[in-house]
């Protein structure tokens, strides 16, 4: 999988970048977390973002669609494909129009 460049991405607050250095700790926590069945399991994954006021993390999936999720880590072992829950976006700007901006509007209303 080619790696994504979060530098592209203009930062609204309560979403921020994630330092590559804990990449490898949140996709392990990502895959700790899936069952068999969930939408993105055994798929390649990095960690681009994540809400600064809740368990919210970006990922990138990859060049086609959909091509970044957000999932909801609960930090406990789910048995239920639909956990932990995740919304797909087929691009990124997909993913800002309808999730980081009205999340910065939520944060700042």
């Amino acid at each position: 999988m080619t790696k994504f460049d979060p530098s592209q991405i203009q930062w609204r607050i309560p979403w921020r970048p994630v330092p590559q250095e804990h990449d490898a700790g949140t996709v392990a926590e990502l895959h700790r977390e899936m069952p068999a069945g969930h939408v993105l399991f055994g798929r390649s994954v990095q960690t681009i973002g994540h809400r600064q006021d809740c368990d919210d993390v970006l990922f990138y999936l990859g060049e086609s669609a959909p091509q970044f999720a957000v999932v909801h880590l609960t930090y406990a072992r789910e048995t239920r494909p639909e956990w932990p829950e995740t919304a797909l976006f087929d691009t990124l700007d997909a993913w800002i129009n309808q999730c980081m901006i009205p999340d910065a509007e939520d944060w700042t209303s």
